[in-house]
């Protein structure tokens, strides 16, 4: 009976010690599990069943993340955590969340920094089958954030490619129902399963490169993996079908990465399997790692061998075009009046149908050495032998008229930069519809049934009617028109954009007439093919309209398909302070310096690129900022207000 006893009390410690720690050691900071830096975030990250190398099913009955013991987080104290298995390895895209219906929710509530350790214990425990991959979602709610240095301060390592998407924003708190497009990362936060006892056999090697389903690979690629603890050495196996070995079998590697000695073929796909060994033997069940070699280069080398397009009837890019410059040569012809290097030019036609067509590059990923998605396109007229430029365009997508119809045209493609520079796109040529029926704030679609949502496949055709939008603190483009009647509650607008899109919104949203307007609220928190969403109280019986145009305030740009949904909810205390929006930067875009309202009450700025990196730093800015050493692109623009509240705007250097 006593040994019955003592088996039953060993068996409930070993359970109520269970634990995996994922990451440990790492001093590095970043945005998982939230973003501390930021008044608002949403943050999902993957943990694949091999990295997780449990030894068995379980329960998952809380979770610890670490930080620094002296860190503040009394303004990202807010969180609502969700656990879920999904079939992700990673993410695919900036819009390829996991959706919240296939997680469950496991805390809501605030945490605490206890001496570098944040651990939020599940009112019910979730259980792990130890079949699929985990995703681990957190939202954080309070509208403030916390200063720590300028920086998030939870501690995350280096892990697989696209593990970890992330949105972080201090004007709009995400929904996780229908989060905006977010940013891709491989730092996943140093954490514990608690609940979890580990596997005796080493776990699985997490491959770094080639990335899964990755394309454009090298035939000669650097292959490399994230050190497993414990391990003495690892073993490589490639084959071109799953779990082959037909290429390479089980080659014994000492370090985290290996070269092969011969190139692989081209154009081929190929399934990759590193495992680890140590002193209890070699790591099982590891998964493939697929990836596809570069193609040839492009036969549309040159002018002579140009690939015709299909024009489209509308704006809907039904029919596209896929292209890459990688390994494609300079055919010799001077950019000039244009700008850019042309070392990597690929070539395309069309016959007009009308006499202004836009032409678009859609779905650009960086395909070279270096990082790079900045492409440019030239359209000419004439003939190969004679040809006559027509239009340059750096931005991805641009708009041609004065055409001949029945004529062709010739349009070169090509990487903005130079070596190491290439990108993998879709081309589309589309024909600009007709004004749509909302064009006019006096046309707008009425919503009156909730949730409301229309898909805006004309938007190419609205005109700027009277100029630009200028009620609000950032002015925009007159695009479509929608409005609704406030019923007291909130009201919730999402804008999005389907794959591939480089359309940039900005919404605004104001009461009054169509002939005197108001300015209630505006966000422009996105870049190309970004959603937007905001959420404004309402005033019972007031008629609210809706504006979603391009954001540009000083140049007429053309819309774009889009979808808006308006959905009631409630307003949370956490979402009190998102609508203040008094201090304007202008002009934006601009050249080289940007003017800020208020100056006298901002205490200190931040410039930061798209990706969230850090470029420039301003304490106590005047009214003027000289910003001429910063490269064309858009940027967001942080300031610290005397009150201790902080605005971003996002700004476009020319």
């Amino acid at each position: 009976m006593k040994k019955i006893l003592l088996s039953c009390l060993m068996i409930f410690c070993m359970t109520l010690h269970a634990q995996i720690t994922l990451g440990a050691g790492s001093t590095d900071t970043g945005t998982a599990p939230i973003s501390t830096y930021y008044g608002y975030s949403y943050v999902q990250q993957i943990f694949t069943k091999q990295e997780i190398n449990a030894n068995a099913a379980g329960n998952i009955t809380g979770l610890k993340f670490y930080l620094p013991p002296s860190s503040d987080i009394t303004n990202s104290a807010n969180w609502v955590v969700y656990l879920g298995t999904t079939s992700k390895t990673s993410f695919t895209s900036t819009a390829d969340w996991v959706p919240l219906s296939q997680m469950t929710q496991v805390f809501s509530g605030n945490v605490t920094n206890n001496n570098g350790v944040v651990q939020i214990t599940f009112p019910t425990p979730f259980p792990y089958n130890n079949v699929g991959n985990l995703v681990l979602a957190a939202e954080e709610n309070s509208s403030g954030y916390d200063e720590n240095s300028f920086e998030d301060i939870f501690y995350v390592y280096n892990s697989t490619p696209n593990s970890v998407i992330y949105y972080k924003s201090d004007n709009t708190n995400p929904n996780p129902a229908s989060p905006p497009n977010g940013v891709l990362s491989n730092e996943k936060s140093e954490v514990t399963f608690l609940g979890l006892a580990p596997s005796a056999t080493i776990a699985c090697p997490g491959v770094i490169s080639p990335a899964n389903n990755s394309d454009f690979v090298s035939t000669t690629p650097n292959i490399s993996w994230l050190a497993v603890p414990g391990a003495t050495g690892y073993k490589v196996s490639i084959g071109t079908t799953p779990g082959g070995t037909d290429i390479l079998n089980q080659q014994s590697v000492a370090t985290t990465s290996f070269t092969l000695s011969q190139a692989l073929g081209l154009n081929t796909m190929y399934y990759l399997k590193v495992t680890a060994v140590g002193t209890s033997g070699e790591s099982q069940g590891c998964s493939n790692t697929m990836f596809k070699t570069k193609p040839a280069p492009p036969l549309n080398n040159e002018c002579a061998n140009a690939v015709t397009l299909t024009v489209n009837p509308d704006l809907n890019c039904g029919m596209v075009t896929a292209g890459y410059t990688l390994d494609a040569t300079d055919s010799g012809i001077s950019p000039n009046p244009c700008y850019g290097n042309p070392d990597d030019d690929v070539w395309y036609k069309f016959i007009a149908t009308a006499t202004s067509h836009k032409i678009s590059l859609n779905s650009i990923v960086s395909v070279g050495s270096d990082e790079n998605e900045d492409m440019y396109f030239q359209v000419f007229s004439g003939t190969c032998g004679s040809l006559v430029n027509v239009l340059c365009s750096d931005p991805s997508s641009a708009v041609i008229s004065g055409l001949t119809i029945g004529t062709t045209y010739y349009v070169r493609v090509y990487s903005y930069d130079g070596t190491g520079s290439n990108q993998s796109f879709t081309i589309c040529i589309g024909k600009i519809p007709p004004p749509p029926a909302n064009d006019a704030c006096s046309g707008a679609l009425a919503a009156t049934v909730f949730p409301y949502t229309y898909t805006q496949s004309d938007a190419g055709g609205s005109t700027n009617n009277a100029g630009f939008i200028t009620g609000c603190s950032n002015d925009m483009n007159d695009g479509t028109w929608f409005k609704f009647t406030g019923n007291g509650s909130v009201f919730n607008i999402n804008v999005s954009m389907p794959s591939g899109s480089n359309f940039d919104p900005q919404v605004g949203v104001y009461n009054g007439t169509c002939g005197a307007l108001s300015c209630v609220s505006t966000i422009d928190d996105g870049g190309d093919g970004e959603a937007e969403a905001l959420s404004l109280p309402t005033v019972s019986g007031t008629v609210y309209y809706v504006n979603v145009g391009q954001y540009s305030g000083s140049s007429d740009e053309l819309e774009d398909n889009f979808t808006i949904t308006i959905s009631t909810g409630t307003l949370g205390t956490s979402e009190n302070g998102m609508y203040k929006t008094n201090v304007k930067a202008y002009p934006n875009p601009f050249t080289d310096v940007l003017n800020i309202s208020e100056a006298e009450n901002i205490q200190s700025a931040t410039i930061t690129d798209m990706s969230g990196k850090l470029v420039k730093t301003i304490e106590n800015p005047s009214s003027v900022i000289h910003l001429q050493d910063l490269k064309a692109g858009v940027y967001l623009l942080s300031l610290w207000q005397k009150d201790n509240t902080r605005q971003t705007i996002k700004i476009i250097k020319k």
